[in-house]
């Protein structure tokens, strides 16, 4: 099926996004961009499955990754949360390696501090509670291939001891086992965090900083950003929910009612139906370029999925013969960024029967998430106090007995907050 995001301007006419009008597999994405008048290869803005768009910071960042991925060095990826550090690590650090091993993606943020050495150089039957089998760590699973460590500034003084000596020696042994076994994959840590400040903090070792190569430290950059680049990640945004497969039953109900599917013999969602055509008021495509996207390609992608899956219960309206468009109002828009945006909801006041009260500081911000971001991070820090540090605690206040701490703790680490850092507070209130 084959798509094409067009942008309706205030006078009603219909225009299409530059150099990204229709949309193809990877396969066949650099010959249609050939076919648009005056394309050239300085103006491909999308790599096999990377869109990298025309910003000045993702163009260095395109240069730096291309002659690091064919390198042996460690790679420091940093960003906002969201940016995309992982898939290009897959998809561009990987994929041009060369490497025969294969890729091993483990985040440190949800993994307990008491598992991480297990989980990372790997554990003899018996060595822990729990521990039944023999089992490889992270670092043999992606021996001669590459290790992406997410959230690398997660990992305690301890952890960060024994990750050294792994990276220096290249080999590792099992907790419980004396055996010293092969283990030198090319090392991709990500964080969204500044580690060089967390070293001058004392909060990260600084020779394993050091060997995580400071030199190869990449920055991506986040949505806002990417202004320029905005209308085209729209719509690729667009064009990637539609071709994940997960919209295609709706997608058939809806051409199957199009009045476009009464002109055909051949079944809804044919490539004979043409052009699906998703239309974005222009009016629309202004408010997407003014919000903040806290969440960058994660909201964005989310934000897509939702309006099309909403746009997809309208009836549709015919835009052709053998064609039909599919139209994201910018009421719609509208709420589904408001939706977005909306501050959790006020813990409970306190009274005689225990509820709890939290005063935060409303501080002023760009948008709502901002806004909100900032009131849940104070909450969340007030009661991480008032439970001195117990996140099974808090997980029961917020949502009732038997709730999973690591909800809570991702929610954190989403939020910046660091369990290191706020424990040290509470010890040094303490003392």
């Amino acid at each position: 099926m084959g798509t094409a995001l067009a942008i309706e301007d205030p006078t009603g006419e219909i225009r299409r996004v530059p150099h990204l009008d229709a949309v193809a597999p990877p396969e066949r994405a650099h010959e249609e961009r050939g076919a648009h008048d005056g394309a050239n290869d300085d103006e491909i803005l999308q790599e096999g499955p990377v869109f990298w768009g025309r910003s000045a910071a993702m163009g260095e960042l395109r240069r730096r990754l291309t002659v690091l991925a064919r390198s042996p060095l460690p790679v420091l990826l940093e960003g906002e949360t969201g940016t995309g550090k992982s898939f290009l690590a897959e998809h561009v650090l990987h994929a041009r390696s060369g490497a025969k091993g294969p890729l091993v993606v483990t985040d440190l943020s949800t993994i307990p501090d008491s598992l991480m050495p297990a989980h990372l150089f790997g554990a003899r039957r018996g060595s822990y509670t729990g521990s039944v089998d023999d089992h490889p760590g992270v670092f043999e699973q992606a021996h001669a291939g590459t290790l992406f460590l997410d959230e690398i500034a997660n990992l305690d003084a301890d952890t960060q001891r024994r990750l050294l000596l792994v990276l220096e020696r290249g080999t590792v042994t099992r907790l419980g086992d004396s055996k010293a076994r092969p283990a030198a994959p090319r090392i991709v840590a990500a964080t969204n965090l500044d580690i060089a400040q967390l070293v001058r903090e004392g909060r990260f070792r600084h020779d394993l900083y050091a060997r995580l190569n400071p030199a190869t430290r990449v920055r991506v950059p986040s949505l806002r950003e990417r202004k320029e680049d905005l209308p085209d990640l729209i719509r690729f945004a667009f064009a990637d929910a539609l071709r994940s497969g997960t919209l295609l039953p709706l997608a058939r109900a809806w051409l199957a009612r199009s009045p476009a599917a009464d002109d055909l013999d051949s079944p809804p969602v044919s490539h004979r139906h043409g052009p699906f055509a998703v239309l974005l008021p222009e009016r629309a495509l202004q408010r997407l370029s003014i919000h903040h996207w806290p969440g960058n390609h994660r909201e964005l992608k989310l934000f897509a999925a939702n309006a099309l899956v909403f746009s997809l219960m309208q009836p549709p309206v015919r835009g052709g013969r053998a064609s039909a468009t599919l139209t994201v109002s910018e009421r719609l828009v509208d709420q589904l960024l408001d939706v977005a945006s909306v501050p959790p909801a006020s813990p409970p006041s306190a009274t005689p029967s225990g509820e709890r009260r939290i005063e935060v500081a409303l501080k002023s911000g760009r948008t709502f998430a901002e806004i909100s971001a900032d009131v849940e991070r104070q909450y969340l820090t007030a009661l991480f106090h008032a439970h001195g540090g117990d996140l099974g605690r808090m997980a029961v206040e917020l949502f009732g007995p038997g709730a999973n701490r690591r909800k809570v703790h991702l929610r954190m680490n989403q939020l910046g907050l660091r369990l290191r850092s706020l424990r040290g507070a509470i010890n040094s209130s303490a003392s």
